[in-house]
């Protein structure tokens, strides 16, 4: 685990109280609700010309890729914590020095979940590394009943925020020592993104920081170059989010839906406040696209109705087009990113606005 706690205190002994806020705030979507664009919307409309690589590559589902995927299951132990890491990993099968993906599922999630990113990201040369997080993983659906919502506040513990995110790390450094996988990984091109509770861990892979007991704390990864943000969950009252996301100084791409909503009696995050992130960093490139209609759900590989498919769909060019920026500084992808809309009318179709900082 790579921690960096700027007092003396070891970041790497204490559970903080904002780790159990971004915790409890992580689970199912139980309702719904409507959000408002913040001011600088963009209209999308606006005509780009991306690369005939980066056309080619986000035609949606047209496009199956140029790479086929090769798909392994390790389980590794991490002996230091005494605990299990499944990872599933999706690689361009012969490709060398290729950029890599952390993939971290939302709350009950497994290494098997969110499939259609993984594989999409790989057929176009991006392998994915989806990690199963012990204690917050599909265990948590072994409960009946209401008593799956207890199950999952009771997933949702700062333990696990910390040990999720100490996760990352250790899954990096096995991928990147594996000599099966030598020359396929390049350690210079590494992302993390996550979905819900694994939102939760990717902002903190990235550098967010929090105060708790007048220390400041952080378990940034060093080698994480870029973040995708999916259904951030909502911090504790008592933390300044411009504080908290500011350290993050990588670029970011965050997305959510008018109906990303959890509701969890007494907690909860709202689409209003999955926008926080994004409002409250200072590096650049970042971008925020939030989904006409989109529940919290929308991600995952089980929400199969027409709207959820679209989304899916869309969040797959979108994803592709950023880490095509972010790890190959192609100016492509960067103006598809500036308005996507006007390159792709399908993916406008799904949005119902999206913002750019540069």
């Amino acid at each position: 685990m790579h921690r960096s706690p700027e007092n003396k205190a070891d970041a790497g002994t204490r559970v903080p109280r904002v780790a159990a806020g971004l915790a409890l705030a992580a689970a199912i979507a139980l309702g719904a609700c409507a959000s408002r664009p913040g001011p600088g919307v963009r209209e999308l409309s606006a005509r780009a010309e991306p690369s005939p690589a980066v056309a080619a590559a986000l035609a949606g589902d047209r496009s199956a890729g140029e790479h086929a995927v090769d798909v392994r299951d390790f389980d590794w132990t991490d002996d230091a914590r005494g605990r299990t890491v499944p990872v599933r990993l999706y690689l361009p099968r012969g490709a060398k020095r290729v950029p890599l993906v952390v993939f971290s599922h939302g709350l009950g999630g497994s290494r098997y979940g969110y499939s259609h990113l993984g594989r999409y990201w790989a057929a176009h040369g991006i392998a994915a590394l989806h990690l199963q997080h012990a204690g917050s993983d599909r265990g948590v659906w072994t409960a009946q009943g209401l008593a799956v919502i207890t199950s999952l506040i009771a997933a949702a513990t700062p333990e696990n925020a910390i040990a999720r995110v100490r996760d990352v790390s250790f899954a990096l450094d096995r991928v990147l020592a594996d000599e099966r996988l030598a020359g396929a990984i390049d350690p210079a091109r590494i992302g993390v993104a996550g979905h819900s509770f694994g939102a939760n861990t990717a902002l903190l892979a990235a550098g967010a920081r929090f105060r708790e007991n007048g220390e400041v704390l952080r378990f940034a990864d060093p080698r994480i170059r870029a973040a995708v943000i999916m259904s951030a969950p909502s911090l504790p009252a008592d933390q300044d989010p411009f504080f908290t996301y500011s350290s993050i100084a990588v670029p970011t791409l965050h997305l959510t839906g008018t109906q990303d909503v959890t509701a969890i009696p007494g907690l909860g995050t709202s689409p209003q406040e999955r926008r926080i992130p994004f409002d409250s960093m200072a590096a650049a490139p970042r971008y925020l696209g939030v989904y006409d209609g989109g529940r919290h759900s929308m991600f995952s590989d089980w929400s199969s109705d027409a709207t959820a498919l679209a989304i899916k769909a869309s969040a797959r060019a979108i994803t592709l087009a950023f880490w095509r920026e972010v790890f190959d500084g192609d100016g492509g992808a960067a103006r598809v990113l500036a308005q996507p809309g006007r390159a792709f009318p399908d993916v406008a179709g799904t949005l119902a606005s999206w913002e750019s900082a540069r």
